[in-house]
């Protein structure tokens, strides 16, 4: 009964925010609390970082989404890119998505002011509309050689190597 009231004090605006768990209206992107440093010279994207998420348009018209920042405990990570992991296919932001289309993929990074783990927050907006955020925590972040990063199998890391 109780859970009832509180439900019923929800204002209809809030109930129809994007939202991961609300599938008829889900956010564009979704991390997965993983990623793998980028470090020294391990390719261009020098102290950089590669975190998984999903990527999803389930309307029928394309979307622009911008990466307005993207901090980790607070420290900005720098530009951003993204690389489509089903294929290899990468854009700089802001992004294009596809009707109808949903992919993992990998955001990068540059410039990261230190190397550290903790929490990750993507700032985007869809269409130039209103600002959204993307949670995570990532709990560790190895480096992307060797088998320390499991985040990514050796055919996304070699997606990511040719950026």
């Amino acid at each position: 009964m109780p859970a009832v009231a509180v439900a019923a004090t929800v204002p209809f605006a809030a109930a129809s925010a994007c939202n991961d768990f609300n599938p008829e209206n889900p956010c564009p992107i979704t991390l997965a609390g993983t990623g793998c440093k980028l470090p020294g010279n391990s390719n261009s994207l020098y102290k950089g970082y590669a975190f998984k998420l999903t990527i999803a348009n389930p309307t029928g018209a394309q979307i622009t989404i911008n990466v307005t920042s993207a901090t980790l405990d607070g420290s900005s990570l720098g530009g951003v890119r993204v690389v489509n992991l089903n294929d290899g296919s990468s854009q700089a932001n802001p992004f294009t998505v596809p009707a109808h289309t949903t992919y993992t993929a990998a955001l990068l990074t540059v410039n990261a002011p230190n190397s550290s783990n903790g929490a990750l927050s993507i700032t985007y907006t869809v269409n130039g509309g209103a600002p959204m955020v993307a949670n995570a925590t990532i709990p560790s972040a190895p480096p992307i050689q060797g088998a320390s990063c499991s985040t990514f199998n050796s055919t996304e890391k070699g997606y990511i190597a040719a950026q």
